[in-house]
């Protein structure tokens, strides 16, 4: 009997475990999703907001970092871009994002 306790949960922690983390997931699926609806009908508010709140969720997400990216320039602020830019190290991951965003 202590042995199916103990089975039970743990089995109940992972779940626990695994619903926070899908919930986390889809957040930040979600707002991305918004930035890419802000920047497609140049509403740079909705941007802005969905981009503090994903720093908050994942910074250096290669999504996140690129979307950072593309509103800085369409701010025509290249600076704070290549500030971006040479602050993250995987390159190649954030390329790909910028290419298919």
């Amino acid at each position: 009997m202590r042995n199916f306790s103990l089975n039970f949960l743990a089995l109940s922690l992972g779940m626990a475990l695994t619903f926070q983390v899908q919930a986390a997931v889809s957040a930040q699926q979600q707002l991305l999703e918004q930035v890419r609806i802000g920047e497609a009908t140049n509403r740079d508010e909705l941007v802005r907001q969905s981009l503090y709140r994903l720093e908050l969720i994942a910074p250096d997400d290669p999504q996140v970092i690129a979307a950072k990216m593309r509103y800085e320039l369409r701010r025509g602020d290249s600076a704070a871009a290549k500030k971006i830019w040479t602050g993250w190290k995987n390159y190649h991951q954030v390329l790909m994002c910028i290419i298919r965003p």
